[in-house]
């Protein structure tokens, strides 16, 4: 009886100790998010072999293997070698966060822990948002920086220089990342996760604070100035609507309200999308350029990694890092073959997310929380490019290690031993070496 007590507390501080590492991803700067993967996945590692199991790999992580395989093949004919072998590297290394979700995620009360993390760590990053732009709005843009890990970076990439703009002299809030851009992309993908925690199930305490913590970071959307994603706000918005003809007229009250207290400023921010401004017209000398790229290699790409693609944009007089769009710098990087993988990703969530949506009351929340995130991740992914970083990579991988995890419950046969992706190989070679 000690013994298996001593088992189940063993369990629960892995676990635990796993989910904090992942939800401190967003949180830490960018080169710590390597090294949280790699704990996660030991200690998800540690926690399956408590409970008798092993690394549990789902549906979407297969089809994402796929793509990383094909990526690193693409590092033959990169101009760039280095560069592309980092871009595996990165991706690589950030999967460890899906593997660690499907492997620990195991039973509902783990689920819920998890996502009330996730919920604290969005909920903190738009407070923070907040504050940098309300205190610079009251003491001044130079009172206080927008970065909030802005003094540990340049010391840090002092010694490590990488390719990275630290200089941002504008009023956009980017809390603890780099550029505001990169904030609003990760505040995108886990807000719709943190709403389903937040208003779906019973108004327990920890669920009522999960709501606070989506407001939060809708407030640090906002506060990204981040035109791209205001447009997958408010395709989220529209999907809510579209899901809930019942509740069209509360619905309409709260968008009214909500409207009426944004601050004058965020309002002519979105308004100004087809007004022009450079930064408009520098996205469509990007996407032009794009597409002199693709033409010239439209199967396979220039390789992975956005330096080649980068060294082409400035020789055509164009000093942005990339495409700033997903499908032309997924073509860019790999051709067509690559956005075919990445297609197929996005083809089996929609197409799980839909059928849970139809499947039961219980499934219709956990398809339409989903949905939403595709949905808004396609459209801010028009006008920039979410893979750019160990971070967002990282959260990418969190919300697909949460869909395979948690549509598990509703969909047979989806989350199993990662050992058996590679049985066919691991026997072939020991066949050769009986031999």
């Amino acid at each position: 009886m000690l013994q298996r007590i001593q088992v189940i507390k063993a369990e629960g501080f892995l676990f635990l100790a796993c989910v904090s590492a992942i939800a401190l991803i967003p949180l830490l700067p960018e080169y710590f998010s390597p090294v949280l993967a790699i704990v996660a996945v030991f200690l998800a590692a540690k926690d399956a072999h408590a409970r008798g199991t092993v690394i549990q790999v789902g549906v979407l992580g297969k089809l994402l293997l796929l793509y990383i395989a094909y990526m690193a093949f693409g590092i033959a004919y990169s101009s760039h070698k280095m560069n592309s072998l980092a871009t595996v590297a990165m991706w690589l290394v950030m999967f460890l966060v899906y593997l660690s979700l499907t492997t620990v995620l195991h039973n509902r009360h783990r689920l819920h822990c998890a996502l009330f993390f996730v919920a604290a760590a969005a909920g903190t990053i738009g407070l923070i948002a907040c504050f940098q732009y309300l205190y610079r709005m009251v003491f001044g843009q130079d009172s206080l920086s927008n970065q909030f890990w802005l003094r540990i970076d340049e010391w840090f990439y002092q010694y490590f220089p990488l390719e990275i703009n630290l200089d941002m002299g504008t009023n956009r809030s980017a809390s603890t990342f780099t550029n505001p851009n990169m904030l609003a992309e990760y505040l995108v993908m886990v807000t719709p996760i943190a709403g389903y925690y937040g208003f779906c199930g019973k108004r327990t305490a920890p669920r009522l604070l999960a709501r606070a913590f989506t407001v939060l970071a809708v407030f640090g959307i906002i506060m990204s100035f981040s035109r791209g994603a205001y447009l997958a706000l408010l395709s989220m918005l529209l999907l809510i609507i579209v899901t809930h003809l019942r509740k069209l007229t509360p619905f309409m009250m709260c968008l009214v309200a909500a409207v009426s207290l944004v601050p004058e400023a965020i309002i002519g921010r979105l308004l100004s999308i087809g007004q022009g401004g450079h930064a408009i017209f520098e996205r469509l000398e990007a996407w032009e350029v794009a597409m002199e790229a693709i033409v010239r290699s439209p199967l396979i790409g220039m390789g992975p990694g956005v330096s080649n693609f980068w060294d082409f944009l400035l020789k055509m007089g164009v000093n942005v890092p990339h495409a700033h769009n997903l499908i032309l710098q997924v073509l860019v990087e790999g051709g067509f073959i690559a956005l075919f993988l990445l297609c197929l990703v996005a083809t089996r969530l929609l197409q799980d997310s839909l059928t849970l949506l139809n499947r039961s009351r219980q499934a219709a929340p956990v398809g339409r929380v989903f949905l939403m995130f595709a949905v808004a991740f396609i459209v801010h992914g028009m006008v920039d490019y979410p893979f750019l970083s160990p971070k967002l990579i990282g959260i990418f991988c969190m919300v697909l290690g949460f869909f395979d995890t948690m549509s598990g419950t509703y969909l047979t046969n989806r989350i199993t031993p990662l050992k058996k992706l590679f049985e066919p190989v691991t026997k072939r070679f020991r066949k050769k070496k009986s031999l």
